[in-house]
């Protein structure tokens, strides 16, 4: 479950870098988050 959460994340953040380049910094914190950041990254981004 986290890891397919981890690669929603990273699709979402990889979308957003074609509107705001600035996401990519978001997008390379994503390999190193616990599983209760991913699982509360998830939810700010209405992902779960």
């Amino acid at each position: 479950m986290i890891e397919e959460l981890r690669e929603k994340i990273k699709d979402y953040y990889g979308t957003a870098m074609q509107f705001n380049p600035i996401a990519i910094s978001n997008l390379s914190n994503i390999d190193n988050m616990t599983d209760e950041e991913i699982i509360e990254e998830a939810k700010k981004l209405h992902l779960i």
